[in-house]
């Protein structure tokens, strides 16, 4: 009897040995096979030509009428700051970035910021001023709208799938220079305006801003307007670097002449002529033709990744709203909100073939934007039928053999079907780009 008990007991402690080597073989193949995959492209990047030129053959038409339309509306958006007198929102809507005390989120360090932290950007940020000093200003330079009155990082638990760098929840935006925008308050150490924008609210360095009087405002916002077609050129002023300037970038034209705005040392604005390169700007809007759409995507395509334009980089949708400013149109500036102005086409609850059938059906190649929660991505036609899209994208959402969720990084603008990434054992397929698509708008359809 004693000998039986013996035998089970060396059984089960064999057995359980063999779990635990089979778990750590299976850990062991999994993370080589991953740390592999960090070094590798998703499939559709091989299937899918990088090159725009590829997919621009066959462009469709956009009506002059509507395209002046549209035109007029996005300098009317872009100026909406200049025509307000204060902020409408409550203090409530611009200060629930404070809710943030609350919660188990890291700082540059990656250690866990303390409320001290938080007291000190509460304190600083002033909003007992809220819509006090009321000043009509524009930006001098490239910056940013950042949630806090600082350059500090705020993440999510870095350990978890798609938190961490550069998902940096104090980064609202990056707001491009010449840009209109209204000051509700300075920070209590007035290195800081709370400003409101055409697209978004937040805070920005006072450096990077400079005050506008009434005749300033009236010659910068003249109806004639240079755009920016190439990204990332420089400026210069008598030889002086002045900015790199983005694509989507609008300069008022005076003589056939570009121009920006410089500041005085007492933050007031005063205008200046810029030599720019023909080449790299253009009238807008431009013609909504093969040529030019390859051109725009030439600039876009490639470019890393960059949660709220952090270091100057593109989300998706600050690629959406750049590729389509040249052309005259102005989205807002999120994922969510670039669907709103236009009529909306509801898929969640088809099955991912019939999502697929829809858009090709439906999508105006160039023209139509498909939307899922948190991310945005452009349609430019179908292959092999198979819609494509050109999007901005941080990764692929994968699962692990135990459960946890992952990514597979492709951390730049690409081009790819809403198959990507189905190739990878750890593909998730519940989580892929056709489950997750919602639906879809073509930006000529307004809203009724």
């Amino acid at each position: 009897m004693i000998k039986s008990k013996n035998s089970i007991n060396t059984r089960i402690i064999m057995k359980n040995i063999y779990l635990i080597l089979s778990i750590f073989t299976i850990s062991f193949l999994f993370i080589g096979c991953s740390s592999k995959q960090l070094d590798t492209e998703v499939n559709d990047l091989r299937i899918y030509k990088q090159e725009p030129l590829e997919y621009t053959s066959n462009i469709p038409t956009l009506d002059k009428n509507i395209q002046e339309q549209l035109n007029k509306e996005f300098n009317e958006r872009y100026f909406s700051p200049w025509h307000k007198e204060k902020f409408e929102a409550s203090l409530k809507d611009v200060t629930w970035q404070f809710s943030y005390k609350n919660k188990k989120v890291y700082g540059d360090n990656n250690r866990l910021i303390k409320k001290e932290w938080f007291d000190e950007q509460i304190d600083n940020s002033n909003f007992e001023q809220y819509n006090t000093f009321l000043k009509k200003a524009i930006t001098v330079k490239n910056s940013n709208l950042r949630l806090f009155p600082s350059d500090s990082k705020i993440f999510y638990n870095p350990s978890i799938a798609g938190e961490g760098f550069p998902f940096d929840y104090n980064q609202n935006s990056g707001i491009k220079i010449n840009s209109p925008i209204l000051i509700s308050h300075l920070s209590k150490d007035r290195a800081w305006a709370y400003v409101l924008s055409s697209f978004a609210k937040g805070w920005i360095k006072v450096t990077d801003i400079a005050y506008m009087n009434d005749d300033l405002m009236n010659f910068f916002e003249n109806g004639n307007y240079y755009v920016a077609i190439k990204d990332n050129f420089p400026i210069y002023k008598r030889g002086i670097f002045v900015e790199y300037i983005k694509l989507g970038t609008l300069f008022p034209v005076k003589n056939n002449k570009a121009i920006t705005i410089g500041r005085y040392g007492n933050n007031e604005g005063y205008s200046r002529v810029i030599e720019i390169p023909n080449v790299y700007i253009a009238k807008k809007p431009i013609d909504f033709n093969s040529k030019n759409i390859t051109n725009i995507m030439n600039q876009l395509i490639a470019e890393p990744y960059g949660w709220g334009e952090i270091l100057n980089h593109r989300d998706c949708s600050a690629l959406t709203k750049d590729y389509f400013a040249p052309f005259g149109i102005n989205l807002k500036r999120n994922s969510y909100g670039q669907t709103l102005d236009y009529k909306y086409y509801d898929v969640k609850n088809l099955s991912n073939e019939k999502k697929k059938e829809f858009i090709i059906k439906n999508g105006i190649p160039f023209l139509t934007l498909a939307y899922l929660k948190g991310h945005i991505m452009l349609y430019i036609g179908e292959k092999d039928g198979e819609p494509l899209f050109f999007h901005n994208v941080w990764g692929v959402k994968t699962k692990s053999f135990f459960g946890k969720d992952g990514r597979k990084i492709v951390g730049k603008a690409v081009i790819t079907s809403l198959n990507m990434g189905e190739e990878l054992n750890n593909f998730d397929e519940k989580r892929s780009l056709a489950s997750r698509i919602l639906g879809i708008v073509n930006v000529t359809q307004k809203k009724e």
